[in-house]
């Protein structure tokens, strides 16, 4: 079929016969289909249509005086262009938008005269062709909503409440709470659109400069869904967390929102939108949009972050250069929900309860933001009796496709409830999410339970070397410490003390137990210097067969293999390296720092600083080809659990970049920090990472982490 990477045009005729025979093809394909790019390009923009849904893209211009509308179908339908009528100029489009604003402020339903003007202008943009393709939309989409994306260049034009359109001959039939036609209001960009898988919560990032209370009103509003589990209330900004500097910190950092709720005010400055922020040294503070725009695209534009909502007063109104919600949709988000007037507190509360239950709720396998925003409107006129306020969410979309988020292969787990709670602080949703999928631990040494034990090595140590070379600095780290035993008093002597100290304690930590109850098959790593992991691993899952793999003590070796077939007690040492490991159904337990194997074998471990620097060795040169490649997809394909790791550890920073070179942790990995190390932003900012692209960070003691994992083990069970 192809010579070369070279495909012959016969070929390709063949191929769109087929396609055309199986009625593959869309109605607008050509008949003589015999060049490989007419084809490929067809092919792809018709793939892209029918992943997009029906849709229609209506652009309203103005010429001169006149106000004409030109339409294009999600078929690649063209209808005509015809103006808008004589009555229907830029001058009374204005006039109209003020008394629907007017009706809005009291809080009134459309009078009479004004609901005529409004159905009036509904049958003057759709009519002739474009009513004809939009029936036929219709039709194709087989009951389901046509989207209607609406191409608004002028200023005027924008600031029209579009969406308080109604069919002639209704009532409620708006087009801002129609089941059948979605509005919304297209933005060019150069960037692409893409939806976003959600396994768990869809998490919301909230601000509120000047205006704590919102915030909690918020949480109130969408309280449903966040004892749900469907929304995860992330750490919010107000006050001095939310003045520039630290909001431009925060925006470098994980965690990454799906979604930004912005609470404040909005305004112009010559020209360009601005948002404000908290004051500083008094003063009012004020960000222009394009700035936050840059910097949410240079942070987290290749991130979950796909919808802003702007709970700002006129957050969609332009000025003379565009809206904030238009500058926010070209380049941070994929969609922008914004406000053409300011409404009352309730009628937000009221919309954005509606508008968060539509889009997240568990049942559906998709996010629509349209048909959300739709059915708020749709809630707000019902509760409010027609109120006019329905009209002032409007939403900017920068594709076709209004789906944000897939929900296909979403778990939600609602989160343990505070009320209830008898422990310090409750599990966060985001341990809750890493457990409920498989993920690999890595189990690190600065932890409370192990202290003890390095306590006395470390004493021991100090001791030995004051009697030998008189006074040692007490502060040094022991791998420090380690080294110099090393070279001045020996490396035998150091590994007696080594096994002397770890080879008699009968140590086993409630923690690690815990920890390996939640673990399943596939690749786990220890740099414990005791069999703790492997030990734990085996007591909790009998029933697994266990690999565990540690370095050779001799650098032209392969690594030394142990292995625990499922069902049996004994250790066996295998002498050849296997070919392959069953990941999907085996554990295998990396030990990078050495020391004691299953079954009490010794194996000098690493401890001081020559033996991290020289002895840290990566996966392909401690295994065949196959077999690391095998297990580092396995880390590369799965989110991390790190427990007991530093970043201000360089050796637990030379593990980590051994273990990923470059590549980032995957998206939802999780690092358990000791609080007292003060390092949380470090990990959220991905500072001394792989691929610098951080991970989220939780401080927690043991004791705290034990209550988590025991509650959270639990909720599974009821």
């Amino acid at each position: 079929m192809a010579q070369g990477g070279v495909y012959h045009a016969g070929t390709f005729s063949c191929v769109a016969a087929v396609i055309r025979a199986s009625s593959l093809l869309p109605p607008w394909a050509p008949r003589d289909i015999s060049a490989p790019y007419v084809l490929s390009q067809r092919v792809h923009l018709w793939r892209e249509t029918i992943s997009a849904g029906s849709w229609l893209e209506i652009d309203v211009e103005r010429s001169g005086a006149e106000l004409r509308v030109r339409a294009l179908g999600s078929r690649h339908e063209q209808p005509g262009v015809h103006p808008l009528g004589g009555e229907l100029t830029p001058d009374s489009l204005h006039a109209l938008a003020g008394r629907v604003k007017a009706a809005a402020e009291k809080g009134s339903r459309l009078e009479p005269q004004l609901a005529q003007q409004v159905q009036a202008l509904h049958r003057a943009l759709f009519q002739g062709d474009i009513q004809e393709v939009l029936a036929r939309l219709r039709e194709a989409a087989a009951g389901g909503p046509v989207l209607l994306r609406l191409m608004l260049q002028e200023t005027d034009l924008q600031s029209f409440p579009w969406e308080a359109l109604c069919e002639p001959g209704k009532d409620f039939e708006f087009l801002g709470n129609s089941a059948s036609l979605l509005p919304v209001r297209g933005v060019r960009s150069p960037e692409p659109w893409q939806p976003r898988e959600v396994l768990g919560a869809v998490s919301l990032l909230a601000i509120a400069p000047l205006h704590p209370h919102a915030l909690s009103q918020l949480q109130g509003t969408l309280h449903e869904s966040l004892s749900s589990g469907e929304i995860e209330w992330l750490e919010p900004l107000t006050g001095s967390r939310a003045r520039r500097a630290p909001l431009f910190e925060r925006l470098r950092r994980q965690p990454e929102p799906h979604i930004i709720h912005f609470t404040g005010h909005a305004g112009l400055h010559e020209g360009w939108p601005v948002l404000r922020l908290a004051d500083e040294e008094g003063e009012e503070s004020w960000l222009p949009v394009e700035l936050l725009a840059q910097q949410l695209h240079r942070s987290w534009g290749k991130g979950p972050l796909r919808l802003i909502v702007l709970d700002a007063c006129e957050g969609a109104s332009p000025g003379p250069l565009a809206s904030a919600a238009e500058l926010l949709t070209r380049t941070a988000a994929d969609a922008v929900v914004a406000y053409l007037w300011p409404v009352r507190m309730d009628v937000a509360s009221r919309c954005s309860r509606a508008f968060y239950r539509a889009l997240t709720r568990a049942a559906q396998q998709e996010g629509d933001v349209a048909l959300s925003l739709n059915e708020a409107r749709r809630s707000v006129l019902a509760e409010l009796e027609g109120s006019a306020e329905a009209f002032s969410p409007v939403l900017y979309l920068r594709g076709r496709d209004p789906v944000l988020f897939d929900f296909k292969a979403r778990r939600v787990l609602p989160p343990p409830s505070v009320a209830t709670w008898q422990g310090t602080s409750p599990p966060s949703p985001v341990l809750a999410q890493l457990l409920e999928q498989p993920f690999s631990l890595v189990l690190g040494d600065r932890w409370e339970e192990e202290s003890p034990i390095l306590r006395d090595l470390r004493n021991r140590l100090q001791g030995e070397l004051t009697q030998k070379t008189g006074d040692v600095p007490p502060e040094l780290p022991l791998i420090t410490l380690a080294e110099h035993f090393a070279l001045r008093i020996g490396h035998d002597e150091l590994d007696y003390e080594f096994q002397d100290v770890f080879g008699q304690t009968d140590f086993m930590p409630p923690l690690v137990r815990l920890l390996a109850r939640q673990l399943g098959a596939g690749v786990h790593i220890t740099i414990l210097r005791l069999p703790l992991l492997e030990q734990a691993i085996a007591e909790a899952h009998p029933e697994l067969t266990l690999y565990v793999i540690q370095p050779s003590s001799r650098a032209d070796r392969h690594a030394v293999i142990m292995r625990r077939q499922a069902g049996e007690r004994r250790w066996e040492r295998l002498r050849e390296v296997p070919a392959a490991l069953d990941t999907e159904r085996e554990v295998v337990v990396l030990r990078l720092c050495s020391g004691y194997l299953p079954a009490h074998h010794f194996s000098r471990p690493l401890i001081t600083e020559d033996d991290y620097l020289l002895g840290i060795r990566s996966l392909a040169s401690l295994l065949p080809f196959e077999l690391a490649d095998s297990i580092q997809s396995v880390l590369s394909l799965r989110p991390i659990l790190l427990v007991g790791l530093s970043q201000l550890s360089w050796c637990h920073r030379m593990l980590l970049y051994q273990l990923f070179g470059r590549r980032a942790l995957m998206r939802g990995s999780v690092a358990i920090l000791d609080p007292r190390t003060r390092e949380k932003e470090v990990w959220e900012e991905g500072r001394g990472l792989p691929g610098e692209t951080g991970v989220r960070a939780l401080d927690s003691t043991d004791d705290e982490l034990m209550e988590w994992l025991e509650a959270l083990a639990a909720g599974r069970k009821g």
